[in-house]
């Protein structure tokens, strides 16, 4: 397939709606009941991934990628039974061999990650530093060796930057990066960061739908354990995964990351006829709290 190219006389919608806003979650009259309907379905579930996750992670790291691939897929099998995440998959690409080592995608759950893995097998993703401390879910993480990013005082000795290009260069990994550097809840699109942009390799950008409930959460409007009670709470959540045909920079995006972020966002924004908003990373609440507490 050609990469897919905006018309020149195409005009992009813009809004200053804020993109961090939690939409009203289920009643908790009618949360309770499916909760106790579903539990023991969701520690059926549960427990299987645990103990998949206990017997293959500490021999994950030493297999090889198709054997990764295989372990992992059956693990976030489980994973995704356990939030009961229905997922359609949909990929514009002729095959998986004409994706890029590199899929950016914008970012709503923070699942999205294991939805991935479900999806097409072992990842390497970049997510924030201190989601290695979350119980269970930093187990996950972590089992992915990921790439961290560090907010706050103290830089790192080697960039982001660096440590993707690095990987790319180096291992056969495919690479999931969220270029907004948060989460959002997809009613827009907000800028892109250029730190994967700057690697100068193709992408796959990748589109996260939620049709009937956006599982999107913050850290300001509520703690964790509340958003994973608002997933489990639901017989079932709708989600679509669209991998876009694989984006082949030009000699001039190669040589302007700002501008090879701006034209994929721009794409993604085309091919969802979602808005484009001027909020970025810095606005985000999380964001904040992150500088905050120096994490």
């Amino acid at each position: 397939m050609s990469q897919v190219s905006i018309p020149d006389n195409y005009v992009f919608a813009t809004t200053e709606e804020d993109p961090f806003e939690v939409a009203p979650s289920t009643p908790i009259w009618i949360s309770i009941p499916i909760f106790l309907i579903m539990l023991p379905f969701t520690l059926f579930c549960l427990s299987i991934t645990l103990l998949a996750a206990a017997l293959i992670i500490p021999i994950y790291r030493n297999r090889s990628i198709p054997m990764r691939n295989r372990l992992s897929k059956f693990v976030m099998f489980w994973l995704m039974a356990t939030a009961r995440f229905k997922i359609k998959v949909i990929d514009y690409n002729d095959s998986l061999e004409k994706h890029a080592q590199m899929y950016v995608a914008p970012h709503i759950c923070m699942l999205e990650a294991m939805m991935m893995i479900y999806s097409i097998g072992h990842i390497r993703p970049m997510t924030a530093e201190f989601t290695k401390n979350i119980p269970v879910f930093g187990f996950f993480v972590d089992a992915s060796d990921p790439i961290y990013v560090k907010r706050g005082k103290g830089k790192p000795k080697v960039s982001v930057v660096e440590q993707l290009k690095e990987s790319v260069d180096t291992t056969e990994y495919r690479h999931l990066i969220f270029p907004e550097g948060t989460f959002t809840n997809g009613c827009t699109l907000i800028q892109f960061k250029s730190g994967a942009f700057a690697v100068a390799k193709p992408v796959t950008p990748m589109v996260f739908s939620y049709p009937k409930y956006t599982p999107f959460w913050n850290r300001e409007e509520s703690s964790f354990a509340v958003q994973i009670f608002r997933i489990v709470s639901r017989f079932y959540t709708p989600i679509t995964i669209e991998y876009l045909q694989t984006y082949h920079p030009s000699e001039e995006e190669l040589a302007d990351a700002k501008l090879y972020a701006s034209n994929v966002r721009k794409l993604i924004a085309f091919h969802t006829k979602k808005p484009l908003s001027p909020q970025s990373l810095v606005d985000s609440p999380n964001y904040q709290k992150d500088r905050k507490k120096k994490k």
